[in-house]
């Protein structure tokens, strides 16, 4: 009797530990996106679709798009407190923290999605300087990130703008920070708004434009009423993170950590190539529906050139005053930038 009861002590110990080496993991996804937005498809997305690929009924993932649990500019405290175990996190939408962040998106740094996303990704990853100064302090940890196409200047029918000129005076929706100087340069003045705001700002006349790639103009209905829309600018991009708490990491196997590493830089660099090849298809896309698109003359184009670089300088002046290193990120990030197109990449 004792020989059978020891035996079946054995089995269920064994059992048991079966149990919590096959234990499910969870993970909360939340970001401010429609669920079906381009950059949703290419990301998360591909990223959640591979995890359970690999992983089963061991990881079980909930995602909460189009603010189901924040707005945009919340969601890096929801992730810092465990509401949601990943966050679509914005510098510029949280500048007060992540101030350094910002540098993705000045004006004519980036030819191209991948310029930026790489380059970006390079200072953001764990090791980082950005995450070293911004991340890590805030207790998030970078799995996969994008840099949107440079952004272009889309006006609605009512504003009628096809020149350069045109913009002085207009009212345009814009990222906080170095996309807010970009604009003033134009002569155009900033207003900040998260883009699920746009449709309703632009329809009502509150803004008359707003700094967009083509992408996003189609991913938020944009495109129903834009007159008219630069084709040659560069007003920057955004630099957009999904970031696990550090909490929730530590808590993690470390095959899934493994994982979520090799499929967050591979979800990286294939999600900014389809950005950019979506980027050229929606632009004539835009003018084929009947939109001005019209490019800035070459004069237009050097002067606005001439204004961006000075923008950069400023907005890493400003950091510094501010005791950041906003110069060492700026010349960081030219450096990443060059590095890749020395590189081809």
């Amino acid at each position: 009797m004792k020989s059978t009861i020891s035996i079946l002590s054995i089995c269920a110990a064994l059992a048991s530990a079966s149990t919590v080496a096959a234990q499910e993991v969870t993970l909360k996804i939340a970001d401010s996106l429609p669920a079906d937005h381009i950059i949703t498809r290419n990301t998360t997305d591909v990223f959640t679709a591979r995890l359970k690929e690999e992983f089963g009924d061991r990881i079980e993932i909930e995602h909460y798009p189009a603010q189901q649990l924040a707005k945009a500019k919340d969601i890096l405290s929801i992730t810092q407190a465990g509401i949601a175990d990943i966050g679509y996190i914005v510098p510029s939408y949280v500048s007060e923290k992540m101030p350094l962040g910002g540098v993705v998106e000045l004006p004519g740094e980036i030819a191209s999605s991948c310029e930026g996303t790489l380059a970006f990704a390079d200072l953001i990853q764990p090791g980082g300087t950005l995450d070293r100064l911004e991340f890590q302090p805030n207790g998030v940890r970078v799995l996969y990130n994008v840099a949107l196409s440079p952004y272009q200047a889309v006006f609605s029918k009512r504003a009628d703008v096809t020149s350069l000129e045109g913009f002085k005076g207009m009212k345009m929706r814009s990222n906080p920070g170095a996309m807010e100087l970009s604009l003033q340069s134009a002569g155009a003045t900033a207003v900040r708004m998260t883009p699920p705001e746009i449709f309703d700002a632009m329809t009502k006349g509150t803004v008359d434009g707003a700094l967009l790639p083509f992408t996003s103009t189609y991913s938020y209905g944009l495109d129903q009423i834009v007159g008219s829309a630069t084709r040659n600018a560069n007003f920057g991009s955004v630099g957009i993170t999904y970031a696990i708490s550090q909490r929730k990491w530590d808590s993690l196997p470390a095959d899934i950590q493994e994982a979520m590493t090799r499929i967050g830089r591979e979800v990286t660099e294939s999600a900014c190539k389809a950005f950019d090849t979506a980027e050229a298809e929606l632009k004539d896309k835009l003018s084929e529906a009947g939109a001005t698109v019209f490019a800035l003359d070459e004069e237009e184009a050097a002067r606005l050139n001439a204004d961006f670089a000075s923008v950069a300088d400023d907005w890493a002046a400003a950091l510094d005053k501010r005791g950041k290193d906003g110069s060492e990120i700026l010349a960081e990030f030219r450096a990443e930038v060059a590095a890749l197109r020395e590189n081809g990449n």
